[in-house]
Formats: structure tokens, sequence, C-alpha cells
């Protein structure tokens, strides 16, 4: 029984012991963490228009990093900023931009985007990321020039990842294109993912509702019609 006691009046002020010790460690974490905040708004910047203005910076890991707070805000004010450092001349930096872009799926970034894809001076590696990019968007407005870039272009690769796209993308303009690169292509590997393209889109079509009236609706409609008729004589 005495034994038991003194383990019980053990175990009080071991538990004692411990929170008298937690509370300093749990203050002390509190204070780091707030010390690494305010590192990182002064070291990094705060807000949109701080890491807007530090793609300008000489530094490219300096882009880098507002390039990447920029994609973690995901605003439409850092989209528009993440488009101007798609031209930056650091790869490092483009590729991010374009993967956020991605990751964010804006519609706003569909025109630029798209336009990157026929300018001569923007590199393969640039090109196969704004096509991951608009495949993550899925902005339909994207359809057509993704197709004329398919057509135009001879890269394997690049072609495959258009036609992927494409295929995310789901607009019911782009199959008789798809079609025509599936029956034309020597490559297995385009054909299947053509495939896989146009078998998307006919699934998305499937399960779209149907918009047709019923029949009851088009009695309703042609009654109404005919009511109007009658008020106007």
């Amino acid at each position: 029984m005495r034994a038991a006691r003194i383990t019980a009046l053990g175990l009080v002020v071991f538990a004692l012991l411990l929170q008298g010790l937690y509370v300093p460690v749990a203050h002390a974490q509190g204070q780091q963490g707030r010390a690494q905040q305010r590192y990182d708004r002064v070291a990094k910047g705060a807000n949109v228009e701080e890491w807007h203005k530090r793609l300008s910076d000489d530094d490219a890991a300096v882009r880098l990093e507002a390039v990447d707070s920029l994609g973690k805000d995901g605003s439409e004010a850092s989209v528009e900023a993440l488009l101007e450092a798609t031209a930056d001349p650091d790869e490092r930096v483009r590729l991010k931009a374009f993967d956020f872009l991605g990751t964010i799926g804006s519609p706003t970034a569909t025109p630029s985007l798209a336009q990157n894809l026929f300018l001569t001076n923007v590199d393969r590696a640039s090109k196969l990321h704004v096509l991951i990019a608009l495949g993550r968007i899925k902005d339909p407005r994207a359809a057509n020039p993704l197709m004329n870039f398919c057509k135009n272009n001879s890269d394997e690769e690049l072609r495959t990842a258009a036609v992927y796209a494409l295929g995310e993308i789901g607009a019911v303009r782009s199959v008789s294109g798809l079609e025509e690169i599936r029956d034309t292509t020597e490559s297995e590997k385009l054909k299947r993912i053509t495939g896989d393209a146009l078998a998307k889109i006919s699934n998305k079509v499937a399960a779209r509702p149907n918009t047709q009236p019923t029949m009851l609706e088009m009695e309703k409609f042609f009654r109404a019609q005919g009511q109007q008729k009658q008020r106007k004589r």
C-alpha cells in the first residue's frame, strides 16, 4: 500500500515537472516561429507587389523565391506576375512559373501560354511545360491552338503532350483533328495517347446532362404560345 502511494506521488510530481518544462519549450517554439515569419517577410517579401518587384532582381535565386511565393499565393494578381516570369532568362524561373500557372488553373493565363507555343524564341523545355499547364487549366479556348500546334510540329514528345492536353480539355471540336492524327501517325505511343484523348472527350460528352426539353415542357411552351396569339387577337 505504501509503495503504491509513493509510486502515485512520484507520477504526480513527474507530471508537474513535465508541465513546467513544456510551457517554456512551447513558448520558445512560438517565439522561434514568429521570428521565422518576420525573417521571411524581410527576405522574401510580404505580398504580391513585393514579390512582383523581386522578379526584376539580378539574382536568379531571389527571382526563383519570388515565383515560389507568387505560386503559393495563387491570386489573379499573382497570375499576372507569373506570366511575366515565364520570359525570365533563367530556365529554372521560367519552368517554375509555367508549372505554377498550371497548378493555379486560371483561364486568364490561357492566351499568353498558347502564344508561347508558336514563338520561335521559346525553348523546347518551356513549350513542354506550357502544354502540361494548358492541360491542367482545361480552358476550351486552348483547343484550337493546341490542335494547330499538333498538326504543324514534328516533335513526337511535344505532339503527344499536346494531344494529352486536348484530352484533358475535352472540347468536341477537337475530335475530327484527333481522329486524323490517330489514323495517320506511325508512332504507337502517339496513337495510344490520341485514342485515350478521344475516349476522354466521348466520356465527357456522355456525362453531360440532357438539355433537350421533355414532351411536357414542349406542350407547355406551345400552349403558352397559343395563349399569347389569342390575347393579341
